[in-house]
C-alpha cells in the first residue's frame, strides 16, 4: 500500500478517546480493532483488574492463536495489580505472554500505553487508562491514539522507553514470582473504590464464572494435573467459593461425585453445579433416594459409605472420573 495511501485510512480512526457512554469514544472498542489486525502487541500499565482482562481476553486468546508476540509490563505497588489478573492472563493464554513487574523501587510507574505493530507501521495509545473495566469503557478517561507514520520521532521516544524497562527494569512474572505476590497480597481500599465503577446492567443476570482466589486455585489444579497429580486437597477460607470451584475445576469431566456429610450441602452443591454446567442431569444419593444413572451425584457420606453400596457390584472402581469429597476432614469418622 502507497504510504499517502495509508496515511489518509488511518485518519480515518478515531484518534481521541474520552471514555463515557459513547462507545467510539471508548478505549475498548479501538484496542479491539487494533489487537484483531496487529502482528506484535505491546503493553504498559501500572496496574492490571480482573475485570479488564476478562475484557480484553478473548481478543487476546485470538490473537495468541495467530501467533501474535504480546508483551505486557505492568506494576506491583500497593497491591493494585490484581493475582487473579495476572493468573487469568497465564492461564488462559496458556503461558504465551511475555509477563514482567516493573522492578525498580528508585522510581514510581504510573504509564499507560498499547502499542501495536502492524506490516507498514507502528501506533501506539496513550493517556490515563489502566487495564480495568471501568477505564477500558465508561469510566472518563482520555486517551489519544497516534502512529509512527506521522510522528516518527515521538513514538519512537515512547518505545525505546518501553524496551528499556521491560528488559533492564522488570522481572518475569514467573509461576514462582506470582505465587510470593498473591500469597502476602491484601485487597488494597482502593480497589473497593475502583470497583464502585462497574458497567454491567444491572437487569443482567451475571455470567457464573471463576473469581478471585478461584482462578488462582484453578491455575495450581491444573498445573497439578499437568505434573501428572491426580488428588488435590484444597483448604481456604469460608466464603472464597470452594463448592463452586470444585464445579468449575470438574467441567471438562463427565461423570462426577460429589460427597458430603449433612444433606442441607448436598442441596447447595446441586445449585451450584446446575449453575456452571447448566445441566439437569444430577441425582442424590441418601436416605430412601439412591439415583445412580446421572451424570452428577451428589451423595451423602453416611450413606454411600454402607457396604451395601461402597463395593465394585453397586459402583466399579472407575464408575466415576472427578470425586469431590467436601470438608474432607470428616472423612476419617466415616
Amino acid at each position: 500500500m502507497a504510504q499517502s495511501n495509508l496515511k489518509e485510512e488511518i485518519r480515518d480512526f478515531t484518534n481521541v478517546l474520552t471514555g463515557g457512554q459513547t462507545k467510539s469514544k471508548q478505549l475498548y472498542f479501538q484496542l479491539k480493532n487494533s489487537i484483531d489486525k496487529a502482528k506484535r502487541i505491546d503493553i504498559i500499565v501500572s496496574f492490571l483488574m480482573e475485570s479488564g482482562v476478562r475484557l480484553l481476553l478473548k481478543d487476546l486468546k485470538q490473537a495468541v492463536a495467530k501467533n501474535i508476540p504480546i508483551r505486557i509490563l505492568t506494576g506491583n505497588y500497593l497491591n493494585i495489580t490484581q493475582p487473579s489478573a495476572l493468573y487469568l492472563i497465564k492461564q488462559e493464554l496458556n503461558n504465551q505472554v511475555d509477563l514482567r513487574f516493573y522492578d525498580d523501587n528508585t522510581h514510581s510507574f504510573h504509564p499507560k500505553a498499547y502499542f501495536f505493530h502492524y506490516d507498514d507501521y507502528s501506533e501506539i495509545y496513550i493517556g490515563s487508562s489502566n487495564i480495568s473495566r471501568s477505564a477500558l469503557t465508561t469510566g472518563i478517561e482520555w486517551n489519544y491514539r497516534f502512529n509512527d507514520l506521522l510522528d516518527k520521532d515521538s513514538f519512537q521516544q515512547f518505545f525505546m522507553t518501553f524496551e528499556d524497562l521491560f528488559y533492564n527494569h522488570a522481572i518475569v512474572i514467573t509461576d514462582e514470582e506470582l505465587y510470593r505476590y498473591a500469597k502476602y497480597w491484601r485487597k488494597p481500599a482502593i480497589i473497593k473504590d475502583l470497583e464502585q465503577y462497574k458497567t454491567e446492567n444491572k437487569n443482567i443476570t451475571p455470567l457464573i464464572q471463576p473469581r478471585g482466589v478461584q482462578i488462582e486455585a484453578l491455575y495450581a489444579l491444573n498445573n497439578s494435573r499437568n505434573e501428572g497429580a491426580t488428588k488435590a486437597l484444597i483448604h481456604a477460607a469460608t466464603g472464597i467459593g470452594k463448592t463452586y470451584l470444585s464445579a468449575f475445576d470438574s467441567a471438562n469431566y463427565k461423570r462426577i461425585l460429589f460427597v458430603a456429610h449433612r444433606e442441607e450441602i448436598l442441596y447447595q452443591a446441586v445449585e451450584a453445579f446446575r449453575n456452571v454446567r447448566k445441566s439437569e442431569d444430577y441425582g442424590l444419593f441418601y436416605g430412601g433416594q439412591k439415583d445412580k444413572d446421572k451424570s452428577m451425584i451428589f451423595a451423602s457420606v453416611m450413606t454411600l459409605a454402607k457396604d451395601e453400596y461402597l463395593n465394585e457390584a453397586y459402583f466399579p472402581e472407575d464408575y466415576f472420573e472427578y470425586i469431590i469429597i467436601d470438608e474432607f476432614h470428616h472423612a476419617v469418622t466415616a
